[in-house]
């Protein structure tokens, strides 16, 4: 293990790329602080660990939730319970997906645009009313929360508890320290939510509606129905996957065109790079920085082997900014060819929810763009999460020029 590299520093959720950077030069498969997992940081290794389930399991992790989640909240985990399909392998893994798939098929997408505009506009119209904003708090938070809060059929009163408990589901993950009294507030959180979704459950299932918690309750054909629990498991990942991802996919692109006041100007006048933005911009400060998996047999990797039982952690950011497949992989251009880049994953986890947050990302960045007039950051330093996995602001205060 090498004391050098401790991917959960301080200095390293404020800014990974150096350190990404150098494992992939000089240990691109090693064990790494501060517990001894096992990064994997060249693209070509982290497609294969998360092409090849059999080998790097998503299911086994449950066995390790004590190195994932503070030691006071296990007794309730939330989502890396029994029934997630983040945490499940074939052939459970495949049930669960195809009786999700359909929520984000194309067809689907494309009913949801014309509402995901409408949202977008409303807050950007708030926006326009003010001298100074709070992006995340303005836009990147509420546009994904109200959507996939609409999409699940959420009432509309519960948007701020739905936002909060979205929160809480990922708070105490590695690399957050608590108070007792945050972590007393936390359990009390998720307690409400289990109750909100287990009473909504219970409903769609004597009474059902059109909204996808009505879709996952409704048995579609013997041996596919999902158990109360399994619903409640994948209502609490589309929550935050359907959340989190896309609030950080929207900071970080705006925090990157800041950055970058040419691709600034270069978008406002030509929209059409919109989407090809997006793809950039995902790549080149992902959303997610790594996922993990266990190895279910002694694997080689770059000469290295990994042992049987080993927590692997494939670091995707890292991987996206791999030279042998991006060139100049540091340099921010809204012009590249942005597909490949493993933002949203790789093989039969590939994020199901990768449509809807592509599309958010280029309505919400066009109502900015089209609408607003210029503006820059507020002369504040810049607070990131300290969160395991995700990679995000904590807020991003602007002020139109």
């Amino acid at each position: 293990m090498n004391a050098r590299f401790d991917i959960f520093s301080r200095e390293a959720m404020n800014d990974p790329y150096p350190l990404f950077s150098r494992l992939r030069e000089r240990s691109p498969v090693c064990q790494v602080e501060p517990n001894g997992w096992w990064a994997v940081s060249r693209y070509q290794d982290v497609v294969f660990v998360l092409k090849h389930p059999e080998l790097f399991s998503s299911a086994n992790l449950r066995a390790d939730r004590d190195t994932l989640i503070d030691p006071r909240l296990q007794k309730d985990p939330l989502f890396l319970d029994e029934g997630s399909i983040i945490a499940s392998d074939p052939p459970a893994h495949g049930r669960l997906r195809k009786l999700i798939n359909g929520a984000f098929a194309p067809k689907a997408m494309l009913r949801l645009e014309e509402r995901i505009q409408a949202i977008a506009a409303e807050h950007v119209d708030a926006i326009l009313g003010k001298g100074r904003f709070e992006l995340l708090a303005d836009l990147a938070a509420p546009l994904p929360v109200i959507v996939i809060a609409e999409m699940l059929g959420v009432d509309p009163a519960r948007r701020a508890d739905f936002k909060r408990w979205s929160d809480d589901a990922i708070n105490g993950l590695f690399g957050v320290e608590l108070a007792d009294e945050e972590v007393a507030r936390i359990l009390q959180s998720r307690r409400e939510f289990r109750a909100y979704f287990a009473e909504m459950i219970g409903d769609r299932r004597q009474s059902p509606r059109e909204d996808l918690i009505s879709e996952l309750c409704r048995a579609p054909g013997e041996n596919e129905t999902l158990s109360a629990d399994e619903v409640l498991s994948m209502t609490i990942l589309l929550l935050i996957a359907g959340n989190e991802t896309t609030t950080n996919l929207i900071g970080n692109g705006t925090l990157a065109l800041l950055d970058h006041p040419e691709a600034l100007r270069r978008l406002r006048e030509e929209p059409a790079l919109i989407p090809g933005f997006v793809e950039e911009a995902l790549r080149y400060d992902s959303p997610v920085k790594l996922v993990t998996r266990r190895a279910t047999e002694d694997v080689t990797l770059s000469g290295v082997t990994v042992p049987r039982g080993a927590i692997v952690v494939p670091l995707v950011a890292a991987a996206n900014r791999d030279p042998e497949v991006f060139p100049d992989p540091d340099r921010f251009d809204i012009t590249r060819e942005g597909r490949g880049h493993v933002s949203f994953g790789y093989g039969i986890h590939f994020c199901v929810g990768a449509p809807l947050s592509r599309m958010e990302g280029r309505i919400a960045f066009g109502e900015l763009l089209r609408r607003l007039p210029t503006f820059s950051r507020e002369p504040e330093e810049l607070e990131w999460n300290q969160t395991f996995g995700l990679r995000g602001l904590k807020s991003l205060p602007l002020r139109f020029d």
